[in-house]
């Protein structure tokens, strides 16, 4: 299905996220919790927003999450079509299958880093990698991150290689969630185009320039047609290759 990014697309994509639409069709989603309770509570109900839109949700639980979080509070909430916990790594091959994508929404450094640097060894961090390997949609909060222990840090050093770990899971293909606006940044299970575009496109559908941030909120083995004159950045068509978007002039 080819997928072109022209003014009445990206009308249309608005309208959709205006109306709240864009999450519905049933599409079933995996969220997962690792071991922070940063602004929680929050987070929670921006994903049970995201559920009374129609997604069917499904959860996952790192072992630190079912050791710091109240994780039947967060069931009961939620009231998942399935629950996953440490073991069900075992089941890594099958679980990807049944979900078209995956949020993060309390993913700690712990986490963050293991992705970044390929150190896979534990449950949630295997099932992320798996999804971006996939090329799937993973969906992530850095605000926990940014914010450890619920402040933010005035060491650079720190802030540093916090900001190296988040470009280069973004790098990987993860989608941030800007703004702690679930339902303005996740947008699952569009049928017309099957894209997913950063709302904040739509706010200058006149541009001629193509960056890597907008490649990666386009879905992978999609084809994306520009209008003659579009520059597309290194970068871009670097991440293009990536998620086997191929890219044609006309």
């Amino acid at each position: 299905m080819k997928t072109k990014i022209t003014s009445n697309i990206l009308e249309d994509i608005s309208k959709r996220l205006l109306g709240g639409n864009n999450q519905g069709n049933g599409e079933r989603v995996l969220v997962v919790f690792t071991g922070s309770d940063i602004y929680l509570d929050n987070k929670i109900e921006e994903i049970r927003g995201l559920k009374n839109k129609g997604m069917k949700i499904s959860l996952g639980f790192s072992f630190m999450a079912e050791q710091i979080l109240d994780t039947e509070k967060i069931i009961n909430t939620l009231t998942p079509a399935k629950i996953y916990r440490e073991q069900d790594i075992l089941k890594l091959k099958e679980i990807p299958r049944n979900y078209s994508a995956l949020i993060s929404p309390n993913i700690t450094i712990n986490t963050i880093s293991k992705i970044s640097l390929g150190m896979i060894d534990s449950f949630i961090p295997n099932l992320i990698w798996t999804f971006m390997y996939q090329g799937k949609n993973v969906y992530m909060d850095f605000e926990g991150i940014r914010n450890y222990l619920g402040e933010k840090t005035n060491n650079k050093e720190i802030l540093n290689q916090i900001n190296i770990h988040i470009e280069t899971v973004k790098k990987m293909g993860a989608i941030e969630i800007e703004d702690n606006k679930y339902t303005d940044n996740i947008v699952i299970g569009v049928k017309d185009e099957n894209i997913k575009l950063n709302p904040r496109l739509q706010e200058n559908t006149d541009k001629k320039v193509i960056t890597e941030k907008d490649i990666l909120n386009i879905s992978s083995n999609s084809n994306l047609i520009l209008p003659k004159g579009t520059i597309i950045t290194h970068l871009a068509r670097d991440k293009a290759l990536a998620k086997n978007i191929k890219i044609e002039i006309k």
